[in-house]
């Protein structure tokens, strides 16, 4: 009799474990599971423009397992700023375009690109860069622009041009 006790203890302990580890499955509880990175964000914004202005930036942020995306890494080519939408914000959904301004304090031509991080750390490539130009020389505005042009015309009547 006691045989039967310790075998039935033994099976019901086995039927129990094989029990917990289908139903772990269905819910994936004690598996691993693969995780894709994030694809490599999409940039969009303003090539060329002045220094010391703020500038607009649109960041499309998608992963293929669709996990909620947490951090993004912007290098401006003067500085990494990193936006955390899992700290001050929700996290991004992915498809969703996050927005960002920067602003440069000097010219130059900058090559600006992102990564983006999903909820189970990974990060993805850094997006293709985009190539920004903060002119050398400031640009004319129309007031400046046709004071000169006057000053030329001044100068072609009286043919000193």
């Amino acid at each position: 009799m006691k045989k039967i006790l310790v075998f039935l203890t033994v099976m019901l302990m086995i039927f129990t474990s094989l029990a917990f580890l289908v139903s772990a499955n269905k819910i994936k509880i004690g598996t691993t599971s693969y995780n894709n990175p994030p694809n490599p964000p999409e940039l969009n914004g303003p090539v060329n423009g002045k220094i010391d202005q703020n500038y607009i930036y649109y960041i499309t942020v998608s992963d293929p397992d669709e996990d909620l995306l947490l951090r993004i890494e912007i290098d401006f080519g003067d500085g990494i700023t990193e936006i955390c939408g899992g700290c001050t914000t929700r996290p991004w959904q992915s498809g969703e375009i996050v927005t960002v301004d920067h602003r440069w304090s000097k010219t130059d031509t900058y090559a600006v690109s992102a990564r983006v991080q999903d909820e189970h750390g990974a990060w993805s490539d850094w997006s293709e860069p985009l190539s920004v130009t903060m002119p050398k020389f400031k640009n004319f505005d129309n007031n400046s622009s046709s004071f000169i042009c006057r000053i030329i015309s001044l100068l072609k009547i009286f043919s000193f041009i």
